[in-house]
């Protein structure tokens, strides 16, 4: 018991079954990882472009505010 090491590599062999030498990657692993980037790339716009109509949003919402509270003010005058 003693004597007993774990390698991780072992591990890793016997979780590809029917694999000549264990391999574990994707074989088209280049395409997964470009997928992967234009994933992301989709992504970060689609967020950009929300991040971008909410700040509009609430620049107008501030303004028609600001408006409002000039028009109430006025008339309490």
């Amino acid at each position: 018991m003693a004597n007993q090491e774990s390698n991780p590599t072992d591990d890793i062999t016997s979780a590809a079954p029917n694999e000549p030498g264990g391999k574990q990657l994707h074989p088209d692993f280049v395409f997964a990882a470009d997928g992967f980037d234009i994933w992301w790339k989709k992504t970060f716009a689609q967020h950009t472009a929300m991040v971008a109509q909410a700040s509009a949003l609430m620049r107008t919402h501030r303004c028609v505010s600001l408006a409002r509270d000039e028009t109430r003010i006025g008339q309490a005058l």
